[in-house]
């Protein structure tokens, strides 16, 4: 077993703990009489952006650990993590407005969304060396950007707006720049 087989170990765990909460949470917050679309496209976002980072892992294979960076990296599926349990509460079913749920954790949810890009930043930066004007840097600046005017506004039309350039990011984020490289022949 390599190091880095070793340490995506743990990322794969906190992946996986978030991953569940979505997931165990979707019936709750699809249920016709509370749902609020925007909060269901952000919950898939969330989901979304859990396979997104456990398949972008693959990238950090060849770079060089130490704990530091192991901690660094790290951060990304514990931002995710506490966007799950901002979106998903423990007891879902006490939430009786998805849409006012949404306005009350709002500032938290893209407080978390604005680190988690960040940290996105910082680790493909720290590890993979990625250069500071690489395309991808457009859906992590954009993605930070979007997260400070949510934490800003509280409207639904600015809510709404964020929602959808969540769909379109996420869509260039995964189909233009998500492709990790094969493994080396051997």
């Amino acid at each position: 077993m390599t190091l880095f087989e070793y340490l995506a170990i743990a990322y794969s765990l906190v992946l996986s703990f978030t991953a569940m909460r979505i997931i165990e949470g979707l019936p709750y917050v699809v249920e016709s009489a509370r749902r609020y679309l925007v909060h269901i496209v952000f919950v898939s976002a969330a989901l979304l952006s859990c396979l997104a980072d456990f398949w972008a892992t693959w990238s950090f294979r060849e770079a060089p650990w130490d704990f530091l960076r192991f901690i660094v990296v790290l951060a990304n599926p514990g931002c995710l993590y506490f966007i799950a349990c901002t979106l998903v509460p423990r007891n879902p079913d006490a939430i009786s407005s998805w849409r006012d749920y949404m306005f009350s954790v709002r500032t938290r949810y893209f407080t978390a969304v604005g680190a988690y890009f960040l940290f996105s930043t910082i680790n493909t930066t720290l590890m993979i060396e990625l250069p500071a004007f690489s395309p991808v840097r457009l859906v992590h600046f954009a993605s930070m950007a979007i997260a400070i005017v949510g934490a800003r506004f509280r409207s639904e039309r600015v809510l709404a707006a964020i929602a959808l350039s969540y769909i379109a990011l996420a869509a260039i984020g995964v189909f233009v720049f998500l492709r990790p490289s094969p493994l080396p022949a051997p």
